[in-house]
């Protein structure tokens, strides 16, 4: 009997001690993969858990959609590298400290960013931007990364487009972001985007979420009338 005591509280305790996942993939197109706490790189599936510390990869015209328990939402464009480098296992268990190391990702901030800026970090190469409840959409174009998407965007052809080369772009769809990569910003309004030159560390703020951003292939017809009914698209100069 003893035996059968200390055999049921070892695996208890192992059952206690194993990791609780902070979200689910709820979307898989194409190659898409991700190193967890064992170090070896797997393909990503629909519905498969997610846990803190995995580090995600989309491979060439691939996107991923994972869903976190908060209601916080990430979807990675293709080509990207996203680390979840702590996600708290309950609300009160700590903060969230995210990292884009490469590519673009649509953010939607939850419950857990909505009791305080300081509790939702996002970490790029060249800084780092807090969020209460808001949603918006960084890309980190190094070298020609972003710009060979814009001409097949037949949505944009009345809009110039900015030279993206060499830089990180943020936009603000709903809520507020507040960025530490520009000097003397306190935060990010809907509607509104900076293009930070990383080759000349430079910060240009336009009013509006430019449309090679806004039209991205993937939203749908239906999300691109809400959006243009709610965002003022108004034909931009080249700002680098």
């Amino acid at each position: 009997i003893l035996g059968v005591f200390t055999v049921f509280f070892l695996a208890s305790g192992n059952v206690i001690a194993k990791e609780k996942s902070v979200g689910s993939v709820v979307r898989v197109v194409g190659d898409v993969r991700f190193i967890g706490d064992d170090g070896e790189v797997k393909k990503l599936h629909i519905q498969q858990e997610i846990y803190s510390g995995d580090k995600l990869f989309t491979g060439k015209g691939s996107w991923l959609t994972v869903n976190f328990y908060d209601l916080t939402r990430v979807v990675l464009r293709p080509e990207s590298e996203f680390h979840i480098a702590s996600f708290p296992a309950t609300m009160d268990a700590g903060d969230i400290d995210l990292e884009i190391v490469r590519g673009g990702a649509r953010i939607t901030s939850g419950t857990i960013a909505s009791t305080s800026y300081e509790r939702f970090t996002l970490s790029t190469p060249n800084g780092k931007q807090h969020a209460g409840r808001a949603e918006w959409v960084v890309r980190v174009c190094d070298e020609s990364r972003c710009d060979t998407e814009y001409d097949a965007v037949k949505q944009c052809e009345k809009y110039k487009k900015p030279m993206i080369k060499d830089t990180e772009i943020v936009s603000v769809y709903q809520g507020q972001v507040r960025v530490d990569s520009c000097a003397g910003m306190s935060g990010m309004e809907k509607g509104s985007s900076i293009i930070f030159s990383t080759e000349k560390q430079r910060c240009d703020v336009i009013d509006q979420v430019p449309c090679f951003v806004l039209f991205d292939g993937k939203m749908g017809k239906d999300k691109i009338r809400t959006f243009l009914k709610k965002l003022t698209l108004n034909e931009m100069s080249e700002v680098l």
